[in-house]
């Protein structure tokens, strides 16, 4: 079960947050109130969304074609420098493709310091995956309306698809007349407007029912623009470029299904090569290159040197040894020790690395013959297996297996 974690920064700082767990789209016990560090201790190993205060981040849609990322990147601040009133030196800029084929794009703005403060705290956790979001574009939207997103201390306004901003609640009803009657003057009709209230009545003040309508309010919120995210995510994170965060898989898993992507890509290579026609290839050459771009770069955290197609299979073929050649006994360690190590609910791998024929894997578990009992299943006629390195952390027992082949 894929369990999301929503955070809302409540000050200006960006100090203290609420958070709220969900199960899949389902919202999972009460709201919780405390300092982001606290927030990111609570949500490790799961997935992470925060979402940036309105107020700090602007969005801007704009025509750039470009071959990469990178170059669009580069070229996006000059586009823009007109509109910003700080320098863009000191800003940041986030990038999601709106249509490709036109060429439009979304962008966010944020300023470097606040992002890159953002991204040193969570770098410090580790996380299925982390996304920080502007909370504009995760107010639900409807073509042709406004919507009004009210809270105590703030208000986001989102005036279109990929537009909106941020307002002090205290200033609300003065700067909506304004935009509203500018709005009567462009189009000659009033726009429609939803809104989302969730402030708390001020006769309420400083009783235990106000504290349980705000906490109720709150956890109403989160939990409206937390379903909403869910169902058009990816419109845009953030972190990017300097600031993109490499997440991990979810426990053990991930040590043994970079082997089975290898192999899959492997055979979809294979499966291309034989039974697509060679017009059904062209058609789609450009799209199998990308996404086997995307496959190798997850797999091995570093862009491809030419054809991915061709660095994937050498990839490959160094750990499984080439026609001719030397057979490496990479795949044979990975089949031998993955299923031990995955029953053993009460062990989990923290490193794997392989080199010169040997496979060393560190290991917590709960107890020093768990390390034992995973060092004698896994050993073989044709494989040693040596235990080392063995620590005792606050009660977690650390150890490194070393595998390695038996020499005939």
């Amino acid at each position: 079960m894929n369990v999301y974690f929503f955070v809302q920064f409540a000050d200006a700082d960006l100090q203290q947050c609420r958070w709220l767990r969900f199960h899949e789209r389902t919202p999972a016990g009460a709201i919780s109130h405390g300092a982001f560090e606290e927030a990111l201790t609570a949500a490790e190993g799961n997935h992470l969304v925060v979402f940036a205060p309105s107020t700090d981040v602007n969005l801007a849609s704009i025509e750039l074609k470009a071959k990469s990322h990178r170059r669009m990147i580069a070229a996006v601040p000059y586009m823009l420098e007109e509109e910003l009133s700080e320098d863009v030196e000191d800003l940041h800029f986030a990038l999601s493709t709106i249509d490709k084929k036109e060429g439009k794009q979304l962008v966010g703005v944020i300023a470097a310091d606040l992002i890159a403060k953002l991204h040193a705290a969570i770098s410090e956790h580790g996380f299925i995956s982390a996304a920080v979001v502007p909370q504009t574009l995760s107010i639900p939207y409807a073509s042709d309306t406004w919507s009004l997103f009210i809270q105590d201390e703030a208000t986001t306004l989102r005036t279109s698809e990929f537009q909106g901003y941020g307002i002090d609640t205290i200033n609300l009803d003065e700067i909506l007349s304004v935009e509203t009657a500018a709005y009567r003057q462009q189009h000659d009709q009033d726009v429609d407007i939803v809104e989302y209230d969730f402030r708390v009545d001020s006769k309420q003040k400083d009783t235990l029912i106000e504290e349980e309508h705000a906490a109720a309010a709150e956890s109403e919120a989160l939990a409206l623009i937390g379903r909403y995210w869910l169902d058009h995510q990816g419109m845009l994170n953030l972190l990017q470029g300097s600031y993109q965060i490499k997440t991990q898989m979810p426990g053990t898993l991930k040590q043994w299904l970079i082997a089975a992507s290898l192999m899959a890509v492997s055979l979809l290579l294979y499966l291309t090569n034989t039974a697509i026609t060679n017009q059904q290839l062209s058609a789609r050459s450009q799209q199998l290159v990308e996404e086997i771009n995307s496959i190798y770069t997850d797999i091995f955290h570093e862009e491809p040197t030419g054809d991915p197609a061709v660095a994937m299979r050498k990839k490959l073929i160094a750990l499984q040894g080439s026609q001719g050649g030397p057979v490496t006994p990479f795949l044979h360690f990975v089949a031998a020790s993955g299923k031990v190590i995955l029953d053993d609910r009460e062990s989990r791998i923290i490193r794997m690395s392989y080199s010169n024929k040997q496979m060393n894997i560190d290991i917590e578990t709960s107890a020093f013959d768990k390390l034992e009992a995973l060092q004698q299943q896994i050993g073989s006629d044709t494989m040693i297996v040596d235990l080392k390195a063995v620590t005792n952390q606050q009660g977690k027992i650390n150890g490194r297996l070393v595998l390695a082949e038996v020499k005939r």
